[in-house]
């Protein structure tokens, strides 16, 4: 290991003094980037004491190429971004091969909150915001979070009218429930409760009220199936999005980015948009954790909890987003 990390760094020494012709080789941002890559897989290997060409810019998901972004869902009316995460979604681009993973964890998952002892996992951004959720996900399950994002639902109604509406497929059983949740929203914001609805099932293109009603669907089946379904909703504003060109989408990120809570700078955002774009076709995964198998239901004080097999979730992600 040593041997292969002394290679590389003779290599990085050496290649600006080695003449071929009347030109002197030199390394590429990407080339660069790779051997930085490199020194990282190395087990036990530093390569933070390597001194960069002044020109040298990281890439936006960084030296791994990889970019984890927390999507938090807030639950609150109006655009107030306090309160418990009612959604809470790690979405994990990978800028080398072009492979999205999607991962979402339980809100009613028994966590150690670092200063607030057990509680829910969604409990944790009430308590201290995005950053001690993000503590929270890491002293639990080991994920390390680049940026997050946390957003008012009434954001997604804006976000989806704006990009035209997303394609979901509802089905009869969901129907009705969508309905009735739109109608709740309408009365809320002072509207004629029948505004918008949808009339009929199936695959089509829905508006953004539609979409949050869609998402927020909770007593049809399960809290299990509810996350699925906020997974396809992420997918679809995904796809939509990638109908744009990257001028539409930075606009986009310059209109909303001040109506969210947000660790990421528009500069990183736009460098990260673009390495998406650079690829025609992305492949999405997904998972949800606790997966099957490594959790249990409890009561505990009266009160539901999913109670994770922490080193069993552990694996289930480091496998999913590294493997």
């Amino acid at each position: 290991m040593y041997k292969k990390l002394l290679c590389v760094l003779l290599a990085l020494l050496m290649l600006p003094c080695i003449a071929w012709g009347e030109e002197a080789l030199e390394l590429t941002e990407e080339e660069l980037t790779a051997l930085l890559w490199e020194l990282y897989q190395s087990e036990n290997a530093d390569a933070e004491f390597l001194v960069l060409p002044d020109d040298y810019e990281e890439p936006a998901a960084g030296k791994t190429g990889i970019f984890n972004l927390l999507l938090l869902g807030i639950d609150n009316p109006g655009d107030a971004l306090s309160g418990r995460s009612d959604t809470m979604l790690l979405a994990s681009f990978n800028a080398r091969t072009g492979m999205l993973k999607l991962l979402s964890f339980m809100r009613d998952t028994y966590v150690t909150i670092p200063g607030h002892g057990h509680n829910k996992l969604n409990a944790a951004y009430a308590y201290g915001g995005a950053e001690l959720l993000m503590d929270t996900l890491s002293k639990n399950f080991g994920v390390q979070v680049d940026g997050y994002v946390a957003v008012n639902y009434a954001l997604m109604v804006d976000l989806v009218d704006a990009i035209g509406g997303v394609t979901l497929t509802v089905s009869k059983d969901e129907l009705p429930k969508l309905n009735g949740i739109l109608e709740y929203y309408n009365t809320q914001r002072g509207v004629p409760s029948k505004t918008g609805r949808l009339e009929a099932a199936g695959t089509q293109r829905l508006s953004g009220l539609q979409t949050m009603s869609y998402a927020r669907i909770r007593k049809l089946d399960s809290d299990f199936v509810r996350v699925e379904r906020q997974q396809r909703v992420i997918l679809a504003i995904y796809e939509q999005l990638c109908t744009l060109n990257l001028a539409d989408l930075t606009s986009l990120v310059t209109v909303y980015i001040g109506r969210v809570d947000t660790n990421v700078t528009l500069a990183r955002a736009a460098a990260l948009l673009g390495n998406v774009l650079a690829f025609d076709e992305v492949q999405v995964s997904t998972l949800r954790i606790p997966a099957n198998g490594a959790y249990q239901s409890r009561m505990i004080n009266q009160t539901y909890f999913i109670v994770p097999k922490l080193e069993k979730c552990q694996a289930d992600i480091h496998t999913f987003l590294y493997e």
